[in-house]
């Protein structure tokens, strides 16, 4: 406003002079007359006085409305932060009171004999029950089902086969050696890193524990904590995807004690196959590795027992073979991860087993 005025006098004073000067040549005089030049700017002077009194005036009043709007904004704002404080308040007394509504809501007995549309914890649990023994008798009519038809379908081959094929019995004796390697932990080998059977990680050395921020314990929305999986779970025959020890990088270290002192022979790797993982790929899975044999915690190079490398594309479930048998006796192991499949963050390794025979 004040830069408006200014501009609004100098224009006023060019307008004076201009209008001054014309009325002059008008006149023939060589200049206006001062007296009556001095009248003429009196009165313009004047009016231009006026004008800008009444700017003044406007401006003032704004500045007042500018000011009370201020004032109507502050109380505002401390209302909407009392109104805040309210809903705290109210959503807190909500959160503390609502369980123990549901509960006496749920104890009320039945008036007027009326059902009531909530079940209790009695009728609820009964109707699980009867859902769940339907469930199972469907289940196992499929697997009756099944199991019939896959006689028919092997009696029909039998069959066909003639005498150059297997008999019945035979491939009964096939399945039924499959099934008891397969319940034999799948590999047929007692596992002397088994931690249920007194087997620990007990160094980890320079590996540090990728927390990949997946399991998140929260309260009311606020993040706690976030779970991670220890080098532990490596020893343990939970292999369900996700439930393994993530350390950062592609190079690990663990040292294992085994449950007793034994002649390695063999060791298996496990990871999750391509097709339970989400994305269809595991390049996090381990590619190549190393073991080695410790004859105690503080040894810094033990003897290398065998160099391997993981498939990714074979059997999630892979045994490698010592070679030689002057391999000595150690309850102490070492598994050296020293390259994956790919993956720049981190590396998972689901469960790793030792096979040996025990020393006498």
């Amino acid at each position: 406003l004040q830069g408006e005025l200014d501009a609004l006098r100098a224009q006023v004073q060019r307008d004076v002079d201009g209008r001054l000067g014309k009325m002059a040549q008008a006149s023939r005089f060589p200049g206006p007359h001062p007296v009556w030049h001095s009248s003429v700017q009196e009165d313009l002077r004047g009016t231009f006085q006026q004008e800008v009194g009444k700017l003044e005036q406007e401006v003032a009043a704004l500045r007042r409305e500018l000011a009370g709007l201020k004032s109507d904004q502050e109380v505002m704002g401390k209302h909407v932060e009392g109104m805040l404080e309210q809903l705290k308040a109210v959503r807190a007394d909500v959160e503390a009171q609502f369980p123990a509504w549901i509960s006496r809501f749920l104890s009320q007995p039945q008036q007027d004999g009326a059902t009531s549309l909530v079940l209790q914890r009695e009728d609820l649990q009964a109707e699980l029950q009867a859902l769940e023994r339907k469930i199972l008798a469907r289940v196992l009519e499929d697997r009756r089902l099944s199991a019939r038809d896959a006689q028919a379908g092997m009696r029909v081959a039998l069959q066909q086969g003639g005498t150059a094929g297997v008999t019945e019995e035979q491939v009964h004796l096939i399945v039924g050696q499959a099934l008891r390697r397969y319940s034999e932990d799948r590999v047929g080998m007692v596992d002397y890193a088994l931690e249920s059977a007194g087997a620990s990680v007990i160094n980890t050395r320079c590996s540090e524990t990728y927390e990949t921020r997946t399991a998140l314990l929260s309260l009311f929305g606020i993040p706690l904590w976030y779970h991670s999986q220890s080098p532990r779970v490596i020893l343990q025959p939970d292999v369900n995807p996700g439930n393994c020890w993530a350390f950062r990088g592609s190079q690990g270290f663990a040292i294992i004690r085994l449950s007793s002192i034994i002649r390695p022979t063999a060791v298996t790797l496990e990871h999750i196959p391509k097709a339970l993982s989400p994305q269809g790929t595991i390049p996090s899975a381990p590619k190549d590795f190393a073991v080695y044999g410790l004859k105690e915690e503080g040894e810094e190079e033990g003897l290398l027992l065998g160099q391997f490398t993981y498939n990714h594309d074979g059997d999630p479930i892979q045994t490698f073979y010592l070679e030689g048998d002057t391999v000595g006796t150690y309850q102490l192991v070492e598994l050296r991860v020293l390259s994956n499949w790919g993956h720049p963050e981190y590396t998972c390794i689901y469960r790793f087993r030792v096979h040996g025979e025990p020393a006498h």
